[in-house]
């Protein structure tokens, strides 16, 4: 006996419904297993099913890894010697000082004196203060020693440059306002070295320039004894020491001034060092 063509339809109704309801019951388990996977604390879900972690783990410290030739210094430090370094123009005032008289020390070309092109030179008999505004540029490397009470800056060995300003001299000078003709003395004189001149400043006979002590930055490449109470890094471990001899290599050393001497936060050396006390 065949089922009436209600029936059928009503039977027809049940099983779409019972085959939706699988469905449904199968998306929600999917949905669920995928919401697990992507809350499970610590995993993530990546291409190909892989996971991953992302979330919070265990403290990571990243170790500095340093070479042969490589060491970091922080510390006090009392005395710094510094050979053919680079080191920041010395601005004015200053006072240019030589160990003896005797021939001229210090020749200024480049500028000029009353509006006429001059040369003014300087024989050491007496400490040369300058005034005015302008600066020493060093014009290449650099020797220098630091202590508590300031640094010291030999001039000799190439001209360094004017930058543009008006520099007053305070001793006597020869001032020569044509090439090659003879300086006429004066107790003083001014030198204005204007923008775009080439102006330069040659010494002899161990002239310097003393600066009292204040925040400087001195660069490499060159040479450094450090001397002090230092802590020193190297791919070996951490030591204390007391004197360090370094270079010629690479660094940028930033000092700030402190009783009794220079605060080094972290200078990066990378060159020769020998390590003493």
């Amino acid at each position: 006996m065949s089922a009436s063509p209600e029936a059928t339809r009503k039977a027809y109704r049940i099983g779409s419904w019972a085959m939706a309801a699988v469905a449904f019951v199968a998306a929600i388990m999917t949905f669920a297993v995928g919401l697990a996977a992507l809350t499970e604390p610590g995993t993530a879900p990546v291409g190909g099913g892989e996971r991953v972690t992302t979330g919070p783990g265990p403290e990571v410290t990243v170790t500095e890894v340093l070479a042969t030739d490589q060491s970091v210094v922080s510390g006090n430090l009392t005395k710094l010697v510094g050979t053919k370094v680079q080191a920041p123009p010395l601005v004015l005032p200053l006072t240019m000082t030589v160990p003896r008289g005797g021939g001229t020390k210090a020749d200024f070309s480049g500028g000029t004196v009353g509006g006429k092109n001059a040369t003014i030179s300087w024989d050491g008999g007496r400490p040369l203060p300058l005034k005015g505004q302008g600066s020493i540029d060093f014009n290449g490397p650099i020797d220098v020693e630091m202590d508590a009470s300031g640094a010291r800056w030999p001039l000799d060995g190439g001209a360094r440059l004017l930058t543009p300003g008006a520099y007053s001299f305070g001793a006597t000078v020869a001032v020569s306002v044509a090439e090659g003709g003879l300086g006429t003395p004066r107790d003083s004189a001014r030198l204005e070295v204007p923008a775009g001149a080439t102006a330069s400043v040659l010494t002899r006979g161990g002239v310097q320039v003393a600066t009292p002590a204040t925040a400087i930055k001195i660069n490499g490449p060159g040479k450094l004894v450090l001397e002090g109470a230092l802590q020193i890094t190297t791919r070996d471990g951490m030591r204390q020491a007391s004197k360090l001899t370094f270079g010629p290599g690479a660094f940028e050393l930033n000092l700030e001034p402190q009783a009794g001497g220079y605060r080094i936060e972290r200078v990066f050396l990378q060159g020769p060092t020998t390590v003493d006390g």
